[in-house]
């Protein structure tokens, strides 16, 4: 609609030019300069109101051609045409007008008159939306006026374009069109601008991470050798002249002198001391630890970088900790079932060779290069399968490995293999997989296998508990799962392992096969806090492709908003000095055994005994809490599941049929009986029937739970907005036991017999954390006393608070 009103303007500028006689070089002079004003009137008077020398009849309306034009008629067409041409284009394109009068225009402006003279029929094509076409016109004096009209545009755009020095061939036919094509370009540098802008912005105000890497630090280490070449040169004209050595004292060079040469001992102690000297500011300042020269002392190097770490040392080197590794996968996951696919060991030695040199020479990649690591099979990886444990998937090959995934294999993680998980993450024992049930290894490794009872094997927990009994086992030095409702925790309580659940967002999910999207958190299973946190700094990044994780700017956010209100102890005795811990009413249920509550009450006093004040605490909510999250979940699931027809994703079924009955056959062979279960479950609560009443209900409780836990820690939570407070009833932390029992049998948890609601409940003292997306973790704590078999105690803090979480959970793993 702009081009053509553009289009018409002009034609109409052309029409009076002719009944006028008016040069454009007299128009130019005697522009007025109320022209846009003349426009606009006539635009709201265009009804009633026809320009001079134009009469208005039903259905059309005629130029009087062969009326000579009185001398009013003259002005008013003259300034109707200035109006036309110069205001219009002063109204739609300030830049554009301003610049097509330019005095740089004139030539420009009398190729427009002459071409504008060349047509006769011009006059016949009015501008105005309620003017037509004389009904003379022949279509060949259509087509002409047209073809000149083009050529008339083009030469308009040109001079427009040769003023601004803009190279592009004009295309364009109208005013219009060029104009959005600029408009276009201009909002292309605009984005790109403010995108340049942003990024610059998140990079000034990024918090420095824990370990920037190697490469900064050999950029350190560059400069660092400009005042070493110095120093050195230095020290051959101290060495000429007799003078002290720097930083030797005379006794260094008395040694020269009796010498006659400086050794190379005392030029590398220089040359480390300069070195260190001078990086050692800047090290601290990005939290970097300064590694000793690369082939001075191999062993010494690696001892200095395996202690900042804590993963290798002096005995336990990436190799030899990746044949320990494949020895235990060789003699027990047969038994245990832990791992379903197993990396080549060949290539994994390879990798551990490779990783073990870079520690020798003090420069590895991160704090976990060389590590070997278990993935649960619910993470997508392009080497390996990633089944899910269901038989949908049995052969599904991601094309894309998970971000998780990736940033740990970026940082020198090896990748030993998939393990084992409950269909799609649904169960609470590891006995719902295509892959047959995982065990638990606490009574297993060590053992001989053949002196075994199996009438005892207990089940290692899930929907996480291959990654469980491949840590517990040894099989691997840390795992990645997913905890949904308590997947991670409940398995690390099981198998006497560390289990870890980060705040909703902290660890991106892609790449991750949905279970319950608002759930669904990457959790880490490892054989200490320590450790834990290792493997959490590296995967805690920002990823764009995942629109639920958190920004750099949100978690800076979270930051500032914590740091306000950290207590920091200076007794190294009294380590929780200052910290509150609060111990909540309702998870003392009726299902806790005797031995799981006497072992809740150990960790409460080893708590006091580190200077913690212990609060008992409400949560009210609690209780409502497993049936709004198995509302929500199963919900979730049902939509989450419903691509798997065998068209879009998953085996198809051999049954020929109609469509219907094809995507029946194939849903009820591949999906197992509790994925079957929680979609029927999941499609009843949201319809149209039970959305209000089950769905929108559980939502409502979640926020409940949420608020719940607001009101009783201290921190804010800058996600819900919550202010917090330091009253002296508001907690730093919360210790709760993490499963109501120890691991159960197998033979008590699987078969047609059991009752699912039982498997539920087991979740209860999880599920808050997963509804609340603070970080929880399980901490092992000790041994029951009625079967011998680990418990675990979870420590819950404010969302994004995982530091807290730390802390607490490091006094609770170094019981006395």
């Amino acid at each position: 609609m702009k081009r053509s009103a553009d289009t018409r303007n002009v034609r109409a500028g052309s029409a009076k030019k002719q009944a006028t006689g008016v040069k454009f070089s007299e128009r130019k002079a005697s522009k007025p300069t109320a022209a846009p004003a003349i426009n606009q009137s006539r635009t709201r008077s265009s009804s009633s109101t026809q320009p001079k020398g134009i009469l208005k009849v039903r259905g059309q309306t005629k130029t009087p051609t062969d009326k000579k034009p009185t001398q009013a008629a003259k002005k008013d067409s003259d300034d109707d045409e200035l109006g036309d041409d110069e205001g219009e284009s002063d109204g739609a394109n300030d830049d554009e007008a301003g610049e097509s009068s330019g005095d740089s225009s004139d030539d420009d402006l009398e190729g427009v008159t002459a071409a504008l003279k060349s047509s006769k029929e011009t006059a016949h094509f009015m501008a105005r939306s309620s003017i037509v076409p004389q009904e003379t016109s022949t279509e060949a004096s259509k087509k002409a006026t047209e073809e000149t009209m083009a050529e008339t545009m083009s030469k308009i755009l040109g001079a427009t374009l040769r003023k601004k020095d803009v190279d592009t061939p004009i295309l364009a036919k109208s005013r219009g069109v060029e104009r959005k094509l600029e408009e276009e370009r201009v909002e292309a540098k605009a984005r790109k601008a403010i995108a340049s802008e942003k990024k610059r912005l998140e990079h000034k105000d990024r918090v420095k991470p824990e370990y920037t890497g190697m490469e900064y630090e050999k950029k350190l280490r560059k400069v660092a050798t400009r005042g070493v070449v110095q120093l050195f040169n230095a020290i051959k004209v101290q060495q000429k002249a007799g003078e002290d050595m720097p930083g030797r004292g005379a006794g260094a060079s008395a040694n020269a002198k009796e010498k006659g040469k400086v050794s190379k001992l005392q030029i590398f102690k220089i040359h480390q001391m300069s070195t260190r000297s001078f990086l050692n500011p800047l090290i601290r300042r990005h939290r970097f630890v300064l590694r000793p020269d690369a082939g001075i002392n191999r062993h010494a190097a690696l001892h200095h970088s395996a202690s900042c770490s804590r993963v290798f040392n002096e005995s336990v080197t990436p190799l030899s900790a990746a044949k320990a590794s494949l020895e235990n996968i060789t003699e027990y996951n047969n038994y245990i079932n832990a791992f379903v696919d197993l990396a080549d060991p060949v290539k994994v030695e390879d990798q551990a060779k490779e990783a073990t040199q870079r520690w020798e020479l003090g420069q590895p990649i991160s704090p976990i290069d060389g590590a070997l690591f278990g993935y649960k099979m619910n993470f997508c990886t392009t080497d390996l399968r990633t089944t899910c444990g269901s038989a949908m998937l049995q052969n599904f090959e991601a094309p894309y490995t998970a971000t998780a995934v990736d940033l740990l294999q970026k940082a020198g993680a090896i990748t030993g293999g998939k393990v084992n998980m409950d269909e799609f993450g649904m169960g609470s024992y590891n006995v719902f997989s295509d892959s047959g049930p995982a065990k638990n290894p606490w009574n297993v490794v060590g053992h001989p296998i053949d002196t075994i009872d199996t009438m005892d094997d207990r089940s290692p927990g899930g929907s996480s508990g291959g990654s469980a009994a491949a840590v517990a086992s040894k099989m691997c030095f840390a795992a990645l799962g997913s905890d949904t409702g308590g997947s991670v925790r409940l398995p690390a309580s099981y198998c006497g392992v560390v289990g870890f659940k980060p705040s909703y967002g902290r660890v991106s999910r892609w790449g991750l096969v949905s279970y319950a999207s608002s759930l669904d958190t990457v959790g880490v299973l490892t054989r200490s806090v320590d450790d834990a946190k290792i493997v959490f700094d590296v995967i805690s990044q920002e990823d764009p492709k995942d629109s639920t994780c958190l920004t750099q700017e949100q978690r800076h956010r979270i930051t500032e908003s914590l740091s306000l209100q950290k207590t920091h102890s200076q007794n190294a005795d009294k380590p929780l000095s200052g910290i509150r811990i609060g111990v909540p009413q309702e998870f003392h249920v009726e299902e806790l055994s005797e031995a799981t509550v006497a072992l809740w009450k150990a960790g409460i006093r080893k708590l006091e005994d580190a200077g913690a004040t212990v609060l008992p605490v409400s949560l009210p909510n609690t209780n409502v809490s497993v049936g709004a999250y198995f509302t929500i979940a199963t919900a979730e699931a049902s939509s989450n599941l419903q691509k798997y027809d065998g068209v879009r994703y998953g085996r198809k079924s051999a049954e020929k049929d109609t469509k219907e009955a094809l995507y029946a056959h194939t849903r009820s062979e591949g999906f197992g009986v509790e994925v079957r279960r929680r979609i029927l479950l999941g499609t009843y609560v949201l319809t149209s029937g039970s959305f209000d009443n089950y769905f929108l209900r559980a939502q409502k409780i979640r926020r409940m739970v949420r608020n719940d836990f607001d009101n009783v820690f201290s921190q804010p939570n800058a996600i819900t907005g919550s202010t917090g407070s330091q009253g002296p009833t508001r907690v730093h932390a919360l210790i709760t036991p993490c499963a109501v029992t120890t691991a159960p049998k197998l033979s008590e948890c699987s078969g047609s017999g059991t009752d699912p609601i039982t498997a539920y409940l087991d979740d209860i003292l999880t599920i808050p954390a997963s509804l609340a997306g603070i970080p929880a973790m399980s901490v092992p704590f000790g041994l029951s006393k009625e079967d011998g078999y680990p418990v675990g105690l979870q420590v819950m803090a404010q969302y994004g608070d995982e530091d807290m979480v730390f802390k607490v959970a490091k006094v609770l793993e170094h019981k006395s």
